[in-house]
């Protein structure tokens, strides 16, 4: 089964100053017109964003729904088959129906760990406007989306079995696995309570690969002077700052480690 990772999603209270971010340093070019803002009000000013490959949903956060990484997508040729195997080798996983208003997929599911992901096909309803469109290729792309696991192995075990997506080569090891459509990754890393201090099992940071490593780094430190509100912030501060950025950087697609003006985690390889 054809199988392609398309969308990640982030809860923000600061929409523009993100979006800023990601067009500004990755290229990514809006491709949908119009979201709530904090009012709940239509504002056709937002929208999803795109490196041609991955939509990239910078949603308005409301109250009760945590700040940061919230779900991921899959664009699928087939739902009703991988409904199918969820019904006979994960019964207790759930399907629901997206709402209509979310422009990228029909469906909302989740994994084992309870981590949510939207599922498309070409056809259905909600899909629309630049999730219609072909894309596009171009060099700063999301390559990978890293989840925390109590239990990586078995995650993996699931997205290979539900979706066909295929280990690579080289990169899985030390209780981590990298399972991939052939050109997104899912990183899949052990968390414990110790090496993870405050942070639950989850969703842990998503990353781009650039032309070039030396380049992408200039444009961090300018965005600090041209639109400081948008710039990068810092990991190793506070009390658990570098154990975080060392296990960031423990991510065998990490060359560079980041966050985003919410912090975000973000890394970026060449």
């Amino acid at each position: 089964m054809s199988t392609k990772i398309r969308h990640v999603a982030i809860h923000t209270d600061n929409h523009f100053r993100m979006a800023n971010f990601y067009k500004t340093l990755f290229g990514m070019k809006k491709i949908t017109a119009g979201m709530t803002d904090e009012n709940g009000n239509y504002d056709k000013e937002r929208g999803h964003l795109s490196d041609g490959t991955i939509g990239l949903a910078l949603l308005q956060r409301q109250p009760g729904a945590p700040a940061g990484l919230d779900h991921f997508g899959f664009e699928v040729e087939d739902v009703q088959r991988v409904k199918d195997r969820l019904k006979e080798c994960y019964p207790d996983v759930f399907v629901a129906q997206s709402q209509g208003h979310v422009p990228f997929a029909g469906l909302r599911s989740h994994d084992p760990d309870g981590n949510q992901f939207d599922l498309s096909q070409k056809g259905m309803a909600n899909v629309r406007e630049g999730y219609l469109q072909e894309g596009w290729e171009q060099p700063r792309r999301v390559n990978h989306i890293a989840i925390r696991s109590a239990r990586p192995a078995y995650l993996a075990e699931y997205y290979q079995k539900v979706f066909d997506l295929r280990p690579v080569e080289g990169l899985s090891g030390d209780n981590s696995y990298y399972v991939t459509d052939g050109k997104v990754t899912i990183a899949l890393r052990p968390w414990d309570m110790v090496k993870y201090r405050g942070l639950m099992a989850g969703l842990d940071h998503f990353g781009f690969q650039v032309e070039d490593l030396e380049a992408a780094k200039k444009d961090i430190e300018n965005l600090l002077n041209t639109a400081p509100g948008s710039a990068a912030r810092k990991i190793a501060i506070g009390r658990d700052g570098e154990m975080r950025q060392k296990n960031l950087q423990g991510c065998k697609l990490c060359k560079h480690a980041l966050a985003d003006p919410d912090g975000v985690l973000l890394d970026l390889t060449d």
